[in-house]
Protein backbone atom coordinates (compact mmCIF):
# COMPACT_ATOMS: atom_id res chain seq x y z
CA UNK A 1 0.00 0.00 0.00
CA UNK A 2 2.66 2.27 1.19
CA UNK A 3 4.38 1.91 -2.47
CA UNK A 4 0.53 2.38 -4.14
CA UNK A 5 0.31 5.87 -2.12
CA UNK A 6 4.04 7.10 -2.70
CA UNK A 7 3.60 6.83 -6.72
CA UNK A 8 -0.13 8.80 -6.86
CA UNK A 9 1.49 11.26 -5.21
CA UNK A 10 4.08 11.31 -7.26
CA UNK A 11 1.23 11.50 -9.88
CA UNK A 12 -0.30 14.27 -7.87
CA UNK A 13 2.27 16.63 -7.87
CA UNK A 14 2.74 15.91 -11.55
CA UNK A 15 -0.60 16.98 -12.31
CA UNK A 16 -0.61 19.77 -10.10
CA UNK A 17 2.18 21.32 -11.83
CA UNK A 18 0.20 20.95 -15.34
CA UNK A 19 -2.40 22.84 -14.44
CA UNK A 20 -0.13 25.33 -12.99
CA UNK A 21 1.74 26.11 -15.88
CA UNK A 22 -1.48 26.50 -17.98
CA UNK A 23 -3.04 28.92 -15.36
CA UNK A 24 0.09 30.82 -15.28
CA UNK A 25 0.62 31.22 -18.82
CA UNK A 26 -2.80 32.56 -19.31
CA UNK A 27 -3.48 36.11 -18.04
CA UNK A 28 -7.24 35.30 -18.07
CA UNK A 29 -6.89 32.56 -16.08
CA UNK A 30 -4.16 33.56 -13.42
CA UNK A 31 -6.45 36.26 -12.74
CA UNK A 32 -9.63 34.37 -12.85
CA UNK A 33 -11.16 34.20 -9.15
CA UNK A 34 -12.45 30.59 -9.54
CA UNK A 35 -9.32 29.09 -10.31
CA UNK A 36 -7.31 31.02 -8.10
CA UNK A 37 -10.33 30.12 -5.36
CA UNK A 38 -10.14 26.19 -6.64
CA UNK A 39 -6.47 25.67 -6.28
CA UNK A 40 -6.45 27.53 -3.36
CA UNK A 41 -8.47 24.88 -1.70
CA UNK A 42 -6.29 22.12 -3.54
CA UNK A 43 -3.17 22.98 -1.63
CA UNK A 44 -5.26 23.77 1.34
CA UNK A 45 -6.84 20.29 1.83
CA UNK A 46 -3.48 19.03 0.73
CA UNK A 47 -1.62 21.41 3.48
CA UNK A 48 -4.33 20.32 6.28
CA UNK A 49 -4.38 16.45 5.89
CA UNK A 50 -0.02 17.03 5.75
CA UNK A 51 -0.37 18.72 8.76
CA UNK A 52 -2.93 16.14 10.55
CA UNK A 53 -0.56 13.35 8.88
CA UNK A 54 2.60 14.49 11.22
CA UNK A 55 0.81 15.89 13.78
CA UNK A 56 1.11 19.58 12.98
CA UNK A 57 -1.72 22.03 14.32
CA UNK A 58 -3.90 22.82 11.48
CA UNK A 59 -4.00 26.43 10.47
CA UNK A 60 -6.75 27.53 7.73
CA UNK A 61 -4.96 30.05 5.47
CA UNK A 62 -7.62 32.99 3.44
CA UNK A 63 -6.29 33.37 -0.25
CA UNK A 64 -5.22 36.94 0.86
CA UNK A 65 -3.44 35.85 3.19
CA UNK A 66 -0.93 33.90 0.85
CA UNK A 67 -0.55 36.92 -2.06
CA UNK A 68 0.38 36.73 -5.38
CA UNK A 69 -0.70 33.19 -7.75
CA UNK A 70 2.76 32.70 -7.82
CA UNK A 71 2.97 33.26 -4.04
CA UNK A 72 0.00 30.17 -4.34
CA UNK A 73 2.05 28.34 -6.21
CA UNK A 74 4.77 28.08 -4.02
CA UNK A 75 2.84 27.08 -0.64
CA UNK A 76 1.90 24.28 -3.08
CA UNK A 77 4.95 23.24 -3.71
CA UNK A 78 5.68 23.60 -0.35
CA UNK A 79 3.34 20.45 0.23
CA UNK A 80 4.99 18.31 -2.31
CA UNK A 81 8.17 18.93 -0.99
CA UNK A 82 6.98 18.07 2.60
CA UNK A 83 4.72 14.81 1.88
CA UNK A 84 7.18 12.29 0.59
CA UNK A 85 9.38 12.35 3.42
CA UNK A 86 5.65 11.91 5.82
CA UNK A 87 4.50 9.23 3.82
CA UNK A 88 7.75 7.66 3.86
CA UNK A 89 7.75 7.09 7.74
CA UNK A 90 4.12 5.19 8.12
CA UNK A 91 4.46 1.78 7.81
CA UNK A 92 2.46 -0.96 5.94
CA UNK A 93 0.62 -1.19 9.81
CA UNK A 94 -0.05 2.55 9.59
CA UNK A 95 -2.30 2.60 6.97
CA UNK A 96 -4.66 0.50 8.69
CA UNK A 97 -4.58 2.88 11.70
CA UNK A 98 -7.75 4.65 13.22
CA UNK A 99 -7.51 8.11 11.90
CA UNK A 100 -10.12 10.75 12.89
CA UNK A 101 -9.56 14.06 11.36
CA UNK A 102 -10.72 17.19 13.09
CA UNK A 103 -13.10 18.73 10.74
CA UNK A 104 -15.00 15.45 10.50
CA UNK A 105 -17.76 17.10 12.77
CA UNK A 106 -17.87 19.65 10.63
CA UNK A 107 -19.53 17.81 8.34
CA UNK A 108 -21.35 15.66 10.98
CA UNK A 109 -23.58 18.82 11.01
CA UNK A 110 -23.69 19.58 7.58
CA UNK A 111 -24.35 15.44 6.09
CA UNK A 112 -26.56 14.86 9.28
CA UNK A 113 -24.94 11.54 10.18
CA UNK A 114 -21.55 10.95 12.75
CA UNK A 115 -18.66 10.35 10.41
CA UNK A 116 -17.18 6.53 11.19
CA UNK A 117 -14.18 5.87 12.00
CA UNK A 118 -11.71 6.19 8.84
CA UNK A 119 -7.86 4.71 8.67
CA UNK A 120 -5.01 6.50 7.33
CA UNK A 121 -4.98 4.58 4.14
CA UNK A 122 -8.42 5.94 3.40
CA UNK A 123 -7.25 9.71 4.08
CA UNK A 124 -4.52 9.36 1.67
CA UNK A 125 -6.79 8.28 -0.63
CA UNK A 126 -9.41 10.99 0.13
CA UNK A 127 -6.62 13.45 -0.49
CA UNK A 128 -5.82 12.10 -3.88
CA UNK A 129 -8.90 12.13 -5.32
CA UNK A 130 -10.30 15.62 -3.63
CA UNK A 131 -7.50 16.91 -5.63
CA UNK A 132 -8.25 15.35 -8.47
CA UNK A 133 -11.71 16.22 -8.47
CA UNK A 134 -11.16 19.87 -8.21
CA UNK A 135 -7.94 19.82 -10.80
CA UNK A 136 -10.94 18.77 -12.93
CA UNK A 137 -13.15 21.82 -12.29
CA UNK A 138 -9.86 24.26 -13.05
CA UNK A 139 -9.63 22.33 -16.62
CA UNK A 140 -13.02 22.11 -17.16
CA UNK A 141 -12.87 26.24 -16.07
CA UNK A 142 -9.63 26.27 -18.62
CA UNK A 143 -12.12 24.63 -21.76
CA UNK A 144 -14.62 27.64 -21.24
CA UNK A 145 -11.78 30.09 -21.35
CA UNK A 146 -10.75 28.81 -24.59
CA UNK A 147 -7.51 27.48 -22.77
CA UNK A 148 -6.39 24.29 -24.49
CA UNK A 149 -5.84 21.74 -20.84
CA UNK A 150 -3.40 19.85 -20.23
CA UNK A 151 -3.71 15.95 -19.81
CA UNK A 152 -3.48 14.87 -16.29
CA UNK A 153 -5.02 11.46 -16.40
CA UNK A 154 -3.27 9.00 -14.28
CA UNK A 155 -2.91 6.59 -17.10
CA UNK A 156 -0.80 9.29 -19.05
CA UNK A 157 1.63 9.72 -16.59
CA UNK A 158 2.17 6.13 -16.79
CA UNK A 159 2.35 5.91 -20.26
CA UNK A 160 5.17 8.62 -20.65
CA UNK A 161 7.45 6.68 -17.59
CA UNK A 162 6.06 8.59 -14.43
CA UNK A 163 7.45 11.58 -15.32
CA UNK A 164 8.21 13.98 -12.29
CA UNK A 165 6.90 17.06 -11.72
CA UNK A 166 7.65 20.43 -13.92
CA UNK A 167 7.03 23.33 -12.04
CA UNK A 168 6.70 26.81 -13.70
CA UNK A 169 9.60 28.92 -13.08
Amino acid sequence: MKDHFQDVFRHMEWADALVWNAVLASTEAVSEEYVLDTLKHIHEAQHSFLDFWIGRPLKRTKRSDIGSATDLMEWAKRFHSEAPAALDQKTETDFNLPSVLPWARYYARTLGFEPQITTLGETLHQLVSNSMHHRGQIIRRLRELDIIPPTTDYIVWVWGKRPGASWPV
